[in-house]
C-alpha cells in the first residue's frame, strides 16, 4: 500500500546521531507546532522508500543511499529537496525567526557556503557515510 503524504515529510537517517538529534530538536521547537501546517519526520529505515519515490515521480530520488548523505524533504505534491535545502524548508515551515533563517539558507550561495563549512562537522558525526575517519 502506498504511503500517503498529507504534510511535508522529512526523511532522515535514523543511524546518524546528528540527524536524529536535529530532528528531535525540530520536533520540540514550539514554532514548528504552530506553523501554517504540520510536518512529519521518519527515519528512512522505517519508511516505504519505493512508495515515497513513486509519489515523487518515480525517478529514483528517494533512496536509502541519498538519505544517508543528507535529509530529504518531500512535499505532498511530490517535490523533493535534499540536504541543506531540506533543512531550509523545515526552518521555513517552523515560522518566526526560523523562517527567515530558512529563507536565507535556501539561497544557493548561502546553502553552498553552509554545506562547505559544515562538512567537517558532518564527517565527524557521520564518518561512514561521508568518507571521514571512524
Amino acid at each position: 500500500m502506498a504511503e500517503v503524504v498529507r504534510e511535508p515529510l522529512l526523511i532522515f537517517d535514523g543511524d546518524c546521531a546528528l540527524c536524529t538529534a536535529w530532528v528531535a530538536w525540530a520536533k520540540r521547537h514550539p514554532g514548528a507546532a504552530r506553523s501554517s501546517g504540520g510536518w512529519e519526520a521518519v527515519a528512512y529505515q522505517f519508511a516505504d522508500l519505493t512508495s515515497l519515490d513513486d509519489r515523487a515521480g518515480g525517478w529514483g530520488v528517494v533512496t536509502a543511499s541519498r538519505v544517508q548523505h543528507g535529509p530529504l524533504w518531500l512535499t505532498p505534491p511530490g517535490e523533493v529537496h535534499g540536504g541543506v535545502q531540506a533543512v531550509a524548508r523545515l526552518l521555513m515551515r517552523a515560522g518566526g525567526v526560523w523562517s527567515y533563517a530558512g529563507g536565507l539558507l535556501a539561497l544557493p550561495p548561502v546553502g553552498l557556503l553552509v554545506r562547505t563549512l559544515t562538512l567537517p562537522v558532518i564527517r565527524r558525526w557521520h564518518p561512514t557515510r561521508t568518507g571521514g575517519a571512524p
